[in-house]
């Protein structure tokens, strides 16, 4: 179904420049489609789910798709019927991702592509081959093994705690809103173990030590690349996650500057020759003096809009990469924050150390430059669709997420959180 049928509005851009198509409407792709579209790139929005597309609302969308069939199949019939030769595509999902990348030839032949083929982006999708190269470049990883044996010998092995995650995460996350489960005890494992092999065979599992601390441990390499040189980076660090004690996702995030993070990012991404625009995500670990690599986002992540505070707008940047700019080294400007308004809402009231949180958010929109996730004075109604989205299907999500995994979790959010 495609609830526009042309392009509405009127584009500041020059009728030569390419346009961009963002493949997901959720708050990740509103980032995109302001950073894009307020610069005059007619940018349209493509979705297969509506319950958590917002995107379709700002004023720079100019062309809103709730594509019911292949998206593949989507993107290749309209670039032909519209003529979309040298647009960029941009995935906001590892779905989105995995498509891109497995289709990568066919659709490379109309569009200039964010994503890298398949043979990069393996590194990303797949934690199994994340961490094996990690390990190959001396980079420190988490201790992990495989789930693929009989539980109650894998159990044996264990020292908990532990936490019980996907290697492929769009095989999981999409069923059940959440990215990792934790055990603390053999009856927890048994059980865990269980309620994943309900979305995953066993070699998709993964066990893994749960390292001490919480979002304030995390650390995150972000960057945008050409054929495996970074020519932009920013470091953040996660302040605040919801839920708190296991978090999802980040709600607020600052920049920050640490050399090791920096330094093993790029060694990462340098080693598969990542080009696209990417997250490395860290965790310190208290317990050895030790950054371990968690994951990698081979897309814009939940709070990319924060290079746009910090003075790099990494969504800008690889637009004009992918139209034939020259990618140029871009140093941060300016010390930043993002906030996840709802979520980071909830994470503060519900803290034990609340006096505090709110001081550090009170000090951080006096001292750095504060990007909001969705709401923006001068394209509001986003943000507000939002609010009703939550309100509406927040308890129907909140069930979906239990019924599955009972016993786990008793304050999920009210709504999908995407990272």
């Amino acid at each position: 179904m495609d609830n526009m049928n042309q392009p509405r509005g009127s584009s500041q851009r020059d009728a030569k420049s390419p346009g961009a198509i963002v493949l997901g409407g959720s708050f990740v792709g509103l980032g995109l489609v302001r950073s894009l579209g307020a610069r005059g790139v007619e940018t349209w929005v493509v979705d297969t789910d509506r319950s958590a597309s917002i995107a379709r609302f700002s004023k720079y969308t100019k062309r809103y798709i709730l594509a019911k069939e292949d998206p593949y199949q989507w993107l290749l019939r309209e670039g032909h019927q519209h003529r979309l030769n040298g647009w960029v595509v941009f995935p906001v999902t590892d779905y989105f991702v995995d498509l891109l990348a497995h289709h990568h030839e066919s659709l490379s032949s109309i569009y200039k592509l964010t994503t890298p083929p398949i043979e990069v982006t393996r590194f990303a999708l797949d934690k199994r081959l994340t961490y094996r190269r990690a390990q190959e470049l001396g980079i420190a990883t988490p201790w992990t093994r495989l789930g693929d044996g009989p539980p109650d010998e894998i159990e044996k092995s264990l020292q908990y705690p532990v936490i019980l995650k996907p290697a492929i995460n769009h095989h999981f996350f999409p069923h059940t809103n959440l990215k990792a489960l934790p055990a603390s005890n053999a009856s927890e494992f048994q059980q865990r173990y269980a309620q994943m092999r309900k979305y995953l065979p066993p070699e998709e599992i993964l066990i893994q030590e749960r390292i001490p601390g919480d979002g304030e441990n995390q650390f995150s390499l972000c960057a945008v690349c050409e054929k495996g040189r970074p020519y932009a980076t920013l470091v953040a660090q996660r302040r605040r996650q919801y839920p708190v004690e296991f978090g999802n996702a980040s709600s607020f995030v600052e920049t920050t500057r640490q050399a090791v993070v920096e330094r093993e990012g790029r060694r990462f991404l340098e080693s598969i020759e990542f080009d696209g625009m990417v997250e490395v995500e860290f965790k310190f670990d208290p317990r050895d003096g030790r950054y371990k690599i968690l994951d990698v986002n081979a897309r814009p992540w939940g709070w990319h809009t924060l290079t746009r505070g910090a003075g790099a707008d990494f969504a800008y940047l690889l637009w004009q990469q992918k139209v034939g700019g020259a990618p140029r080294s871009v140093p941060m400007q300016h010390e930043a924050a993002w906030l996840r308004e709802i979520t980071d809402f909830l994470a503060i009231a519900k803290s034990p150390r609340r006096g505090a949180e709110i001081r550090a958010l009170l000090k951080a929109v006096r001292e750095r430059r504060l990007t909001l996730a969705t709401f923006d004075l001068w394209d509001p109604i986003p943000f507000f669709a939002e609010l009703g989205l939550w309100a509406f299907q927040g308890p129907a999500r909140r069930r979906k997420a239990r019924a599955p995994l009972a016993g786990y979790v008793d304050d999920l959010a009210p709504g999908r959180i995407v990272s």
